[in-house]
Formats: C-alpha cells, sequence, structure tokens
C-alpha cells in the first residue's frame, strides 16, 4: 500500500469525508511530507507556520513553507512570538511554553477559518520518543500521543520517519534541518539519535511493539478516566466514594481534577492531594498560585486562595431582588444591600434569629468561602444568603412539583401507618399525572415483596398497559431497598425522588450505592424531598411502637 493509501484509509476511517483541515507545516520533512501527501489525495486544506524565534534561521523556515504553500496555491498563514522570552517570564520550561504558544496559535487559526480539524505530522518516531519520555518522567501511564485529542489529529502515527524520507526523495522534495534536533543536550535529542538506535540494533522490531503499547495504554487511560467521573459530584471529588475506591482510580479522579483547573500534574503533587483524604478535620494544600486543593465536609475540591469580597450595591426595585423573595421586603426593610458577611450579622429562621456565622458552620460552609459569599441584608439583619438559606418569611410561597408529588405519597404513608404498616408511600406520576398510588402492605398481604415501590409499579404497569415505565418519574418516602431498586431498573424507571434516608437498608447512598454500579440502565435521583416530614412519620411510628 503507497504512503498516501495508507493516509488515506486512516482519515477515512477517523474522520467523516468532506472535512477542511489546517495543517501545521515546520519546514521540516514530517510536515512537508504532509503537506504533499494532503495535496496529492485533494484534500481541503490550508497552512499554519509559528515562528518560535528560537533560531537565526528561523524567518528562513517561514519563508520556505510559505513558498511552498504559494507553489501549490494553499493559504498560509504564519506568526512569530519570542518563546524564550516568554518561557521565562512566566516560569515555563521551554518546550511547554512552545507547546502552550504554537497550539494556541493553531486553534485560534482553525476556529477563525473554519477548520475542523488540525493535522499535525507526529510520527511513529515521535511516538517511540513519547513513550520513554514518560518512561523517564514517570508517568502513570504510556499512552504516548494520542491520534485524535480534540480538534488535533495525528494521521501519520503509524509511519516510520524514514518511509517519509523515502517518499520525499522520490518527490525530489526539499525541506529544512533543524540543527537543534541533533542538540543531544535535549533529551529527545539524545533518545533519538543515542538511546534508541542502541535498542534497535538488538531488537530491529521494537518500534510498532512500543506503539502498540501506547494504544493498549491509552485505551486503559480511558477508561479509568471514565469511571473515575464516577467519584465526582459536580466538579468535587465525594471523599466517601473516593477513599473507597481502588488506588489506581483514586490517582487517576485526582488527575482529572487537577487537569481541570488546569494544574500541573505530578506524581508527588497527586500524592500529597490523596493525604489530605486521610484527616479527619478539614486540610488543606498550596498547589498552584492563589490555587489550593481542599478536603472538607466530604468534598475534595480546588478552590481560589484570592476570592474577593462582594461589592456593597444598593437594592430599591423588585427587579433587582433574587427570583424566589418576595417584593414586599422593599417595604418591611429599608436600605437594602447586596454585600459580603460582616461581624454581627443575624438572620432568621425557623428556629428563632441565629448569628449567621454559626448558620454558616452549621450548613457546613468552609470558611474560606465565607467571606465571598453574597448576602441581601438591612443593617445587620439579613435575609438572604446567594446559594446557601433565606429567612424563610420573605420568600415567595411557592410549592415545586416534586414536593407536590412527595406529599401525595406521604399521604399514603400515612394509611399504611393507620393499619400497622411501615408508613412507605409511593407515588408514579408520568408527565403530569399521577398513574398510581401505593403504600405498604407486607404485614396485611402477609408478603415480603409488598412493598410500596412494587405495589406502584404493579398499578401502573396495568394501568398504561406495558410492564416498561421508561417515561415515569417514582416518588418515595423512603429510600429503596436493594429489592425494590433492582425492580426499578427492571421496570425502566429513569426518575426517582425520595425523602428519607434508610440508614439500614438503603440501596442509594446510605449502606450502599447499587446506581453507581454498570447497570445497562441507571436511575437519575433527587433525595432529601420533604425529608424532615418523611423522616418524622417513621419515627412517629416507631415511638408508637415502642409504648405499645
Amino acid at each position: 500500500m503507497s504512503l498516501e493509501a495508507k493516509v488515506r484509509e486512516v482519515l477515512t476511517e477517523s474522520l467523516p469525508e468532506g472535512r477542511k483541515f489546517l495543517l501545521a507545516v515546520s519546514g521540516g520533512a514530517d510536515s512537508v511530507a504532509l503537506f504533499r501527501i494532503c495535496e496529492h489525495l485533494r484534500l481541503e486544506f490550508e497552512v499554519a507556520h509559528f515562528d518560535h524565534q528560537l533560531r537565526a534561521e528561523s524567518a528562513e523556515d517561514a519563508q520556505f513553507v510559505k513558498n511552498l504553500s504559494d507553489h501549490f496555491g494553499k493559504l498560509c498563514h504564519t506568526e512569530q512570538s519570542p518563546v524564550a522570552k516568554i518561557a521565562q517570564e512566566k516560569g515555563w520550561n521551554l518546550e511547554e511554553a512552545a507547546r502552550k504558544l504554537r497550539y494556541g496559535f493553531l486553534t485560534r487559526i482553525a476556529k477563525k477559518h473554519a477548520a475542523d480539524y488540525i493535522l499535525t505530522a507526529h510520527t511513529l518516531n515521535d511516538q517511540v520518543e513519547t513513550v520513554f519520555m514518560q518512561l523517564i518522567r514517570g508517568a502513570a501511564h504510556l499512552s504516548g500521543i494520542k491520534p485524535l485529542n480534540r480538534q488535533v489529529f495525528r494521521p501519520l502515527l503509524e509511519v516510520s520517519r524514514s518511509d517519509l524520507l523515502g517518499y520525499l526523495y522520490t518527490l525530489k522534495q526539499s525541506y529544512r534541518t533543524d540543527p537543534s534536533n541533533f542538540d543531544t543536550s535535549y533529551t529527545r535529542a539524545w533518545l533519538r539519535h543515542e538511546i534508541l538506535p542502541l535498542i534497535e540494533q538488538r531488537y530491529p522490531k521494537f518500534k510498532p511493539s512500543v506503539a502498540r503499547l501506547a494504544h493498549l495504554q491509552s485505551h486503559q487511560l480511558d477508561f479509568m478516566t471514565e469511571i473515575s467521573t464516577k467519584l465526582f459530584r459536580d466538579s468535587e471529588l465525594d471523599l466517601s466514594k473516593l477513599t473507597k475506591a481502588h488506588p489506581a482510580l483514586q490517582r487517576q479522579a485526582v488527575v482529572k481534577l487537577l487537569q481541570n483547573c488546569d494544574i500541573e500534574v505530578s506524581f508527588e503533587r497527586i500524592e500529597k492531594v490523596l493525604a489530605l483524604t486521610h484527616s479527619e478535620t478539614p486540610k488543606r494544600l498550596s498547589l498552584a498560585k492563589e490555587k489550593h486543593a481542599r478536603a472538607a465536609y466530604g468534598k475534595l475540591s480546588i478552590v481560589q486562595s484570592n476570592i474577593q469580597p462582594s461589592k456593597i450595591e444598593p437594592v430599591c426595585y423588585a427587579e433587582q431582588l433574587p427570583i424566589n423573595v418576595s417584593p414586599h421586603v422593599l417595604e418591611n426593610y429599608p436600605n437594602l444591600v447586596y454585600r459580603s458577611r460582616q461581624a454581627g450579622d443575624r438572620i432568621h429562621l425557623r428556629g428563632g434569629s441565629k448569628k449567621l456565622k454559626d448558620v454558616l458552620i452549621d450548613l457546613k460552609i468552609p470558611r474560606e468561602d465565607r467571606g465571598s459569599l453574597k448576602v441581601l441584608a438591612s443593617g445587620h439583619q439579613v435575609i438572604w444568603i446567594e446559594d446557601v438559606i433565606a429567612d424563610p418569611d420573605v420568600l415567595i410561597q411557592t410549592e415545586d412539583s416534586d414536593s407536590k408529588y412527595m406529599r401525595l405519597a406521604l399521604e399514603e404513608a400515612r394509611l399504611a401507618s393507620l393499619s400497622g404498616e411501615l408508613p412507605v408511600g409511593a407515588v408514579l406520576v408520568k408527565g403530569n399525572e399521577v398513574i398510581a398510588k401505593a403504600h405498604n402492605m407486607t404485614e396485611k398481604a402477609h408478603d415480603p415483596s409488598a412493598h410500596a415501590e412494587l405495589l406502584v409499579l404493579r398499578q401502573a404497569a396495568q394501568v398504561l398497559g406495558d410492564w416498561r415505565l421508561s417515561d415515569c418519574t417514582l416518588y418515595v418516602t423512603l429510600e429503596p431497598c436493594p429489592m425494590c431498586f433492582g425492580a426499578l431498573l427492571q421496570a425502566h424507571i429513569p426518575n426517582l425522588v425520595y425523602g428519607a434516608a434508610n440508614i439500614r437498608e438503603g440501596a442509594l447512598g446510605s449502606v450502599s450505592n447499587l446506581n453507581d454500579l454498570p447497570w445497562k440502565r441507571q436511575l437519575k435521583v433527587k433525595a432529601g424531598v420533604l425529608e424532615r416530614a418523611c423522616s418524622g412519620i417513621l419515627s412517629d411510628f416507631f415511638a408508637k411502637q415502642r409504648l405499645d
């Protein structure tokens, strides 16, 4: 198979047809060969060249690429930047600075000129060198260079540099040579010219083997990264899940957390972050400028250390109020303002007036986050705290649909209690219509499976004429047990809303979380709706039983 045919096959198998490409062309042999291959295949592409200004001849490289592009009628985009100077100013190493600036340029040009993919000329040799570089650094996965990374595609990763040189020779195509590629003071050049040739003398076919290793390791890394997402709750790691996970999965989850926050990853940094999770008290670790890791209140997160307090903003009109705060506060509270919390602040809650400081401690709001909270206050009387809590007397009294249907489930639970059954009620809803209602009947029916959830599923299946309840939501006052969880999966229930935690038999986090396992389907779960009422009816039932 010719080189052009091989590249065509890679592109066809990996990318959609009819795409526009941006070719990253340095002027070296590899990128010039990629240019000629793409031109031969009649692909739609433009050219981009980034001048790092690291050599006196770099301007000549840029001119060479422009001449090559002009000769074949291709549009060429160029940019130059003093990489060494920028690296020094920002504290980056030279290779890191060159990579960031180069890919930043390529991404901008691709977006501006509507290119679907950026093609780079990384070869089999580059893949092998990268694996060895990862080995020297002690990387967790020797995954090498990914063929496709977001918008960047590398169609030559299975092609050796010698094959590309032979291809250029047959075309009588010239190219530029960078003398620094032969400077063995650089680790990559040392590997390329001194170490890898020695290995190849004894193992002539070792390069494809190393490339295969990178391919397999890349798949393992993708799998580990995908699984690690189950340890996250929003953008933070759930400590209860993290500490129970396999050490390899713990490390990968921390890697993802650091990468999400653009923090450089190293083995030492990962281990220090994981060490935070072993403490029973809140702990912090400085990671980078104005960023630190924090293990506190059941979460491992990356937080900013330079959080600025909110500016004082007078509130004069109803349109300025939070959406759930009644406009009547403008009449009842003079001189309302948005601001940060202050010493002496208090807030009125159901149990009476409390110090704001005590409320935030009770709600487990981390100390370093408290100063950035936006509050609505009149003097030292706080009536609303953004995303935290509000004085219930100032809220617009509306009830969401989840609360509405949970109250129906509570009515069923009360019926169960009156019958001497464990007071658990369930309601199944499709759209805005209640399809079925039921409560526990294990005692009356002498049936260990007569839980509210199973009974309501049976009713709904009869009403709808289908055992697949794939468009429904189940509301139940108590967290389901393993038996009921299995029934929900079998019935294709997509959504579950429950009230109180089932500390003895809960299958969704209280005892175990079966929803975290790789079932064919998964439930979308919302917990804690009318939790106090759902817990209260159970407490009352057991208290009455003890008296009896």
